[in-house]
């Protein structure tokens, strides 16, 4: 029996680069890059404009208001009130998405119109800013009363 020897033998002179490497090298580089950006202003609080923090939502819902509504019962407590239920409104109809505090103003009227004379409805609304969401409505006064 005889024993074979094999030699590998490269087909590239020696000292270069194999494309396989090279790309493993860039997907590597592009990685880094793309978690150092975040990474370096979430973790470490350092701001600098080559390297870009990330941001999940920049300007979807911004303006958008988000309100909830309550109305007092005869015996005192606050229950929550369905705009939808009480209006009679369909919940993918114009009532769903409160763009303006116009649109809001015209819900309230609606609500208070619908609860008849005297009621008391509490609104807490909150519109969405590039800064967080700044409170427009506080359920501190009735909605109805003015």
């Amino acid at each position: 029996m005889a024993d074979v020897v094999s030699i590998a033998v490269s087909a590239e002179p020696a000292g270069r680069v194999s494309a396989g490497r090279l790309r493993l090298c860039a997907f590597v580089a592009i990685a880094a890059f793309m978690i150092a950006g975040p990474a370096t202003s979430q973790i470490f609080g350092v701001q600098t404009p080559f390297l870009r923090s990330w941001t999940m939502f920049s300007a979807i819902g911004i303006g958008v208001i988000d309100a909830s509504f309550e109305i007092r019962r005869p015996d005192g407590t606050l229950a929550p009130l369905d705009r939808f239920e009480m209006l009679g409104a369909p919940r993918d109809g114009r009532l769903k998405w409160v763009q303006s505090s116009e649109d809001l103003d015209s819900i309230i009227k609606q609500l208070c119109a619908a609860a008849g004379q005297g009621a008391d409805i509490r609104v807490r609304a909150r519109q969405g800013t590039r800064g967080g969401w700044q409170i427009i409505h506080t359920d501190a006064a009735n909605a109805c009363a003015g």
